[in-house]
């Protein structure tokens, strides 16, 4: 097999996070080519990353030679290997050779589901919504696994995609044709490779009760699916006539300054009058103010604390240049929305000392 050095390594570099080291199966610390694709798999993900050199190979590339593959020198990168499950790496006047296992040693999840639903969704739209919202996503809850992941659910032309740790809420959707039956949640790290793959082309996704299987032209992804049922989360989203619009920059501007100011876990008070947001941050450390001028002046006045963290966190996920916030008392969510798309997000307040 001989392929150019910079495409090994795009491509290593895609699959290395996926492979561990496995004393039950040790093969599975390398990664697989076969088929025209190199695949690593850890038992609850599996990843296949199109390769056309590797067409008629057969072969483990083992974890300890990914460091020397990306400090060669570019250019052609030659792959040998004999009947012994020697590996040998070879460029111009680079040689060295590496014992692996035998490649039928490589076990992974089929990448064919017999049975289950299969839709299609457009991919730039797919990965800006998981981009949305996978920050909500717990890291984790032993006693809700469920709320390690993100909901998939098809209702009247649009797959919902929400993602919560019981603190703050995100919620995003696309349209899409044939989903009325979809309700699968896919684990965070899986969502993350899914991210990481930079998915443009339409995505297939085939599912059953257990597994998902999402499919470009380049990318083959499988994962493991959560079980249990997810929360009722468009209850969750009350509407208000107490809104204001907001720059979205300014407001992650103040909220950043504001945190840098305390190491302190202080609550993030956002003091909100006529056409304009007060955020402070006050305790032993620090007594932070700054003025956020606001776009559409609000109907109540109201002061409200937030964890800085999540808050910060949640109005840096929208990628629009202005924010509607949605508020009605200091004990009740503020609900978030986006001016381009349709993402909203839900973040629970704290209460203050002083309210």
């Amino acid at each position: 097999m001989k392929v150019k050095k910079y495409e090994l390594v795009r491509i290593i570099d895609k699959l290395k996070s996926v492979v561990q080291k496995n004393t039950v199966h040790p093969a599975l610390g390398g990664v697989l080519v076969k088929e025209g694709y190199l695949i690593a798999a850890n038992g609850e993900i599996t990843i296949q990353v199109k390769c056309e050199d590797a067409e008629g190979e057969s072969f483990i590339i083992p974890m300890k030679a990914f460091d020397l593959i990306k400090n060669l020198p570019e250019g052609d990168v030659e792959l040998l290997h004999d009947d012994k499950n020697v590996v040998t790496i070879k460029m111009e006047k680079i040689k060295n050779s590496y014992q692996s296992f035998p490649a039928e040693n490589f076990i992974y999840s089929k990448t064919d589901m017999e049975s289950g639903e299969e839709l299609t969704l457009p991919g730039k739209s797919f990965m800006e919504a998981i981009s949305h919202v996978i920050y909500a996503a717990a890291e984790k809850e032993p006693s809700k696994p469920m709320l390690e992941g993100i909901y998939l659910e098809g209702c009247d032309g649009y797959v919902n995609l929400v993602a919560t740790d019981g603190h703050v809420l995100a919620w995003d959707r696309i349209k899409a044709d044939g989903i009325a039956d979809l309700k699968i949640i896919v684990p965070k790290a899986a969502a993350k490779k899914l991210l990481s793959m930079g998915m443009d082309d339409d995505v297939n996704v085939s599912y059953s009760a257990n597994s998902a299987i999402f499919r470009t032209d380049g990318y083959v992804i499988y994962t493991r699916l959560l079980e249990g049922n997810y929360l009722p989360y468009k209850q969750m989203f009350c509407e208000s006539d107490n809104y204001t619009i907001v720059g979205k920059s300014d407001l992650v501007g103040a909220m950043t300054r504001a945190k840098m100011c305390t190491d302190e876990k202080s609550p993030a008070v956002f003091d909100i009058s006529e056409n304009e947001i007060t955020v402070s941050i006050k305790d032993n450390i620090a007594n932070y103010q700054e003025k956020v001028t606001l776009q559409e002046k609000i109907k109540d006045p109201i002061k409200i604390g937030f964890d800085s963290r999540l808050v910060l966190e949640t109005i840096k996920a929208f990628t629009c240049d202005n924010i509607t916030l949605n508020l009605t008392r200091p004990v009740n969510p503020m609900v978030v929305e986006a001016e381009d798309s349709d993402m909203k997000a839900l973040v629970l307040p704290v209460r203050l000392k002083d309210a």
